[in-house]
């Protein structure tokens, strides 16, 4: 009987200690994109839903065109990311805005203090522009 409840008594641990990656903990929404010069501003609005601060969330992204061909590659820093606040980044890239398809968060390069592949599981995504799509 010892050992089954150590047994439960590990697992439960292992499940508390994971629970940040199995819970949606943070949602990124692409709000808006505006025309700067024949290049695009992107504007993100990041939502912590955790009682967790991330001092940096780095998100590898990858522009696909309309036509599914890639166009660019960024990192882009989201954090700090304060608990249970909503926050809004702004990004300018070397693309036209109208050459944009999809936005890929291809990976989460850095998640600190958490590890990239709980932040990335963590993230929900979304995207108010019905013609450009935002997904992992």
């Amino acid at each position: 009987m010892g050992i089954a409840v150590g047994a439960l008594l590990g697992l439960q641990m292992l499940m508390q200690s994971s629970t940040f990656a199995g819970e949606q903990k943070f949602s990124i929404e692409l709000n808006t994109v505006e025309p700067v010069e024949n290049r695009c501003r992107l504007n993100f609005v990041i939502q912590s839903k955790s009682d967790k601060e991330l001092e940096s969330m780095k998100l590898d992204l990858v522009v696909f065109g309309p036509d599914g061909a890639i166009q660019r590659r960024l990192l882009t820093e989201m954090g700090p990311v304060r608990p249970r606040k909503t926050n809004v980044r702004t990004f300018v890239i070397d693309v036209e805005c109208d050459h944009m398809g999809a936005i890929l968060v291809n990976d989460v390069t850095t998640c600190a203090p958490e590890s990239p592949s709980d932040c990335l599981d963590g993230l929900s995504l979304s995207s108010r522009l019905k013609e450009l799509r935002l997904y992992k």
